[in-house]
Order: structure tokens, then C-alpha cells, then sequence
């Protein structure tokens, strides 16, 4: 037991091992001991204390609270799952919200929706003073690249200084039946409903999921991606802090 004890961090529970052992000297005194033992264990606190870093403290003490506009059950978990990565306690709420684009966007429009939604689980949270300190907008939509139509999926987060920030899913070709079907007005959702006989695969796999035999999954894209717009709120002197 003694040898996989690391002397500097473990020298109080090394002591009063020793002492409940009596193999300390009966010379040493009792005051003199104990002193020593407080004097010691709070050296130990001080050194575990510091090897956190202040941002690390702040998120497990202080309740984040997040605001999706969505209450599709794979952006909120993949929501959950990228801020409890930086943030804790942490409490996710996702609230219909309206995009104010088509339900299938293409190019800008996607970046549009997103941040619509977020804005509007904003004034939300505004009127009825629900005290969130971030909100998230998901988008899938369509971005046409090299005479080729591609699909992903826009992030957007803003939080209560109206700081915002964008990031986009990773983005896979669409082939071209497929994208005359959403030319004319069909949602990728359907497409993917009937191709893997299922109903509202949206909520499950969806079209990454399927594409890639199941190697890809919705909540494993998103999550990556909201991650990734959360950078500028990780690394707040690189993007807000600079002029």
C-alpha cells in the first residue's frame, strides 16, 4: 500500500497511517502532530485547487442554462451533450421556434434559419424572464458548391451579451434524384423516410445515418458541430476580447 502512495500530495494520509500504526515516535507530540497534519492538508487543497483553472471552477459552481429552438430530441441531446463537455450544472430546455424560412433551405437561407431560431427563443426567454444564458439554432438545409448540391447543417449560438458565433456540420453530396425531389419542394426527411422504410427518421438516424450504413448518426454530427461553434465562448480573447 505504502509504495503506491505518492509522498508529496499523500503526506497527510502517509502520517496518520503511520501514527494509527504506531510507528511514529512516541516523542513527537500530540499538538505537534496534529499541527502538522492541518499545516500539510492544507498544502494538499491548495495544490488540487490550483490545478484547475478559474474557468474550470466557474462552470461546475454556476448554472449555465440553455434555450434551443427546437424540440427535436436530437438537436436538444446533442445540445446537452456538447455544453456538459464546458458547463456544469447545466439545464437544457428546447422551445418551438419559427424559422421563417422553407422547411427545406437552400445556401444562405439555412444560416438564416438558424439564427432565427435562436433569436426567437431569446425574446422568449426575454418576456418571460427565464434567465437562460445561451441559445442555439439548428438548420439543415442544402448548399450548392462546384455545380454540385451538398447537404449539412447550420449552427448557430447567441448568448445574453448578444455575442454570437456560426458553425456548419460536416457536408455530404446529395445525388442528383434526390436533389430535383427537394428543387420541388420535398423535405429531405420524407426522402429518407421512404428509402429506409421508416417513419421520422429525423429523430433517429436521418440522412447522414443512412447514407453512411449507420457510421454517422445525426446526434454524433451535430454534437461535433455544436462544439465547435461553442469555440468562441472557450476561447473569449481570441474572438471578443481582440479589436
Amino acid at each position: 500500500m505504502l509504495r503506491n502512495l505518492k509522498l508529496k500530495r499523500n503526506t497527510p494520509i502517509l502520517l496518520f497511517y503511520l501514527y494509527f500504526k504506531g510507528s511514529l515516535q512516541a516523542s513527537h507530540s500530540s499538538l505537534f502532530f496534529i499541527y502538522y497534519i492541518l499545516s500539510e492538508c492544507q498544502k494538499s487543497i491548495k495544490i488540487y485547487l490550483e490545478s484547475f483553472s478559474k474557468s474550470d471552477i466557474i462552470t461546475t459552481m454556476t448554472l449555465t442554462k440553455v434555450l434551443i429552438g427546437s424540440e427535436n430530441r436530437v438537436k436538444i441531446e446533442s445540445t446537452r451533450q456538447s455544453f456538459s463537455k464546458f458547463f456544469k450544472p447545466l439545464e437544457i430546455h428546447g422551445l418551438p421556434a419559427d424559422s421563417g424560412v422553407p422547411a427545406s433551405p437552400f445556401n444562405e437561407d439555412t444560416f438564416t434559419g438558424a439564427k432565427n431560431r435562436a433569436e426567437h427563443v431569446k425574446r422568449i426567454n426575454d418576456e418571460q424572464a427565464l434567465k437562460a444564458n445561451f441559445f442555439v439554432g439548428i438548420e439543415g438545409g442544402h448548399l450548392q458548391l462546384h455545380n454540385r448540391w451538398f447537404q449539412f447543417t447550420v449552427i448557430y449560438i447567441l448568448d445574453q451579451q448578444h455575442r454570437e458565433s456560426f458553425s456548419t456540420t460536416g457536408m455530404y453530396e446529395l445525388p442528383n434524384w434526390i436533389v430535383e425531389k427537394l428543387l420541388a419542394g420535398t423535405e429531405l426527411a420524407y426522402i429518407i423516410d421512404e428509402l429506409a422504410q421508416e417513419s421520422n427518421t429525423k429523430e433517429k438516424q436521418s440522412a447522414s445515418g443512412f447514407l453512411t450504413n449507420g457510421a454517422v448518426n445525426r446526434l454524433q454530427n451535430y454534437t461535433q458541430a455544436i462544439t465547435f461553434a461553442l469555440i468562441p465562448f472557450l476561447q473569449e480573447n481570441l474572438y471578443f476580447q481582440r479589436k
